[in-house]
């Protein structure tokens, strides 16, 4: 029979809202996919053409990056007691997977541009890589912040950086045909960008089915945590320990501790949830108490 219990659940403020970068962001991709669309049209650069794919799959992502994060702060219900907060694991799933898929696309229309070269406006192409530079660090300045304690806006992060990297090696590549004429450059920067493209998708997907399978937190040890809680008077054994993260920035944690017949439960859980909040950051917990006879 349960002797006593504790838990304590702490939810994001009300007022926290973190993808209202998105909107300037989604404003600044958008422009970059036009414009570098255009110019890839004008200069014949298969790298302003991949990098305009990429931004078209950003678009998409970073708008299900909005809308995952407006769900994620509806309040729990009846059927969903943990609220909406996964939905932001699930889009940055959704995330990782387009970029993959993207990639795809973009390996072939490099091969088939290294094999038959065509004529490119090396300075054109440099300009118009230039400002998707520009607009991509803007963007990655506005989300820095956000991304570092929200999965689904690291999501967002890694699609502006890559963008970003995307921009940058179609400026090597202008460079190198404005100095060389060498127009296999353009699809050798194309085949650099996927690579990145694919290494931060991986990072991505990685971190997403770890915590859709309810791994423990990274940072979390829970070994650690057990000897934490075996120290506190009168606790005699800890055991079913659970970690887990909701999404990222949003750890959950269960267990069960066995108390000496004389230690004064309630005292003895206020002590378990001081040190889980304290030392690890925890403070959405589940207690079971437990005593000796019973254990």
């Amino acid at each position: 029979m349960i002797r006593g219990g504790g838990h304590d659940h702490v939810h994001p403020h009300a007022g926290e809202n973190p993808e209202r970068p998105l909107y300037g962001v989604i404003a600044l991709t958008g422009t970059v996919f036009f414009v570098e669309l255009a110019g890839g049209w004008w200069t014949g650069s298969l790298a302003l053409i991949a990098d305009a794919a990429h931004m078209a799959v950003d678009l998409l992502g970073l708008s299900l990056t909005l809308f995952a994060a407006m769900l994620a702060r509806m309040p729990a219900d009846p059927k969903r007691t943990y609220g909406y907060r996964r939905v932001e694991v699930l889009a940055a799933l959704g995330n990782a997977i387009a970029l993959m898929v993207a990639t795809g696309f973009l390996m072939r229309e490099a091969w088939a541009r290294f094999t038959f070269p065509t004529t490119i406006a090396a300075k054109p192409m440099i300009g118009v890589a230039l400002v998707g530079l520009i607009c991509n660090l803007v963007s990655a300045a506005m989300l820095w912040k956000s991304s570092r304690t929200n999965i689904n806006m690291r999501g967002a992060l890694m699609h502006v950086l890559s963008d970003g990297a995307g921009s940058v090696g179609a400026v090597f590549a202008g460079f190198v045909i404005l100095k060389t004429r060498w127009y296999q450059a353009d699809a050798i920067v194309t085949v650099m960008i996927c690579g990145g493209i694919v290494l931060t998708a991986f990072w991505l997907l990685r971190d997403s089915v770890h915590i859709l399978l309810e791994g423990a937190p990274p940072h979390l040890d829970l070994e650690e945590i057990r000897a934490a809680l075996a120290v506190i008077p009168g606790v005699t054994e800890v055991h079913d320990l659970h970690l887990w993260s909701l999404t990222q920035g949003q750890e959950a944690m269960s267990g069960h501790l066995v108390l000496a017949k004389e230690r004064d439960h309630a005292e003895a859980l206020r002590a378990g949830k001081a040190v889980l909040a304290d030392r690890f950051g925890i403070s959405h917990v589940t207690l079971q108490i437990e005593t000796d006879a019973q254990a």
